[in-house]
């Protein structure tokens, strides 16, 4: 993701969720990640007093993750906490439309109690990998060019840099690919309007999408992305999990450099190659 620019229109975004909310309802990522975020608060042994969930479904998370005094957060580049602080925060699949990602974490470490925890979900770098392919392919061969379809996404291996950067202690980036079969790519295009996940990048293209330019994308999209023994086409959903805490006194820290009370070519004796 490009850095100290601003990418997305916040407005168009706006814009686009009002929509969604009177489109049916695709709940098919949130629930796949609420899953994963009770897996990881069920391995975590304490109880979380206060709690605040950011994003455009917040209320969605807050009551399928079973919250207890829980404030929700609309999405935004500065996030209203309302003056208060927090044991867990969580980042609610909005994090990757973010202008300022380091911005937007820290503020949301500063929302935090001495250690406290933050979990920020959000698309991955390799989301709709299919779908952007597809897309560069027609318009080269369709329009001689490309112009951007797919918004820009961190990878992975800036996520935890993110995470330091911002302040945070104990950081971990993990990522999951969640795979979905569909009968056309055109279902794939309304699940995306349906989820308010369409094109807000400032630098979008602005004019109607060629009709041909279209039908040679969803060509080769059925062609390259069918899955094997299967007549549906496939669609990546890449998610990355930030977990994060407050720094606190009583936190593990790592050894101070030249600490150590062995050599390292004493481990690497005790495997054998």
């Amino acid at each position: 993701m490009p850095k100290n620019r601003t990418i997305f229109d916040m407005n168009v975004l706006k814009m686009k969720q009002e929509r969604s909310k009177i489109l049916p309802s695709v709940n098919f990522v949130d629930e796949f990640v609420i899953n994963q975020a009770l897996d990881i608060l069920s391995g975590i042994r304490r109880k979380f007093v206060k709690s605040a969930v950011i994003g455009r479904r917040a209320d969605y998370w807050s009551n399928h993750l079973k919250l207890g005094n829980v404030t929700l957060i609309d999405e935004a580049e500065k996030l209203n906490f309302k003056g208060k602080k927090f044991d867990l925060i969580i980042h609610a699949l909005s994090l990757h439309r973010c202008n300022d990602p380091i911005g937007q974490l820290i503020q949301v470490r500063q929302a935090l109690n001495l250690d406290g925890l933050m979990l920020g979900f959000l698309f991955g770098g390799e989301t709709l990998r299919e779908l952007r392919a597809s897309f560069e392919a027609a318009e080269i061969r369709i329009e001689n060019g490309i112009s951007p379809r797919v918004a820009p996404m961190i990878e992975i291996r800036d996520a935890g840099d993110l995470l330091v950067r911002a302040g945070f202690a104990l950081s971990v980036a993990d990522k999951t690919d969640l795979v979905v079969s569909y009968k056309t790519p055109i279902d794939l295009f309304h699940d995306l309007r349906n989820m308010g996940e369409t094109s807000i990048m400032i630098n979008r293209q602005k004019n109607f999408l060629r009709r041909d330019t279209l039908n040679k994308c969803l060509e080769i999209y059925s062609s390259d992305y069918t899955m094997v023994n299967d007549e549906r086409v496939k669609a990546t959903f890449q998610l990355f999990c930030l977990t994060g805490w407050s720094p606190a006194d009583h936190q593990q820290k790592p050894l101070k450099p030249g600490s150590a009370t062995h050599h390292f070519s004493e481990v690497l004796n005790t495997y054998k190659f």
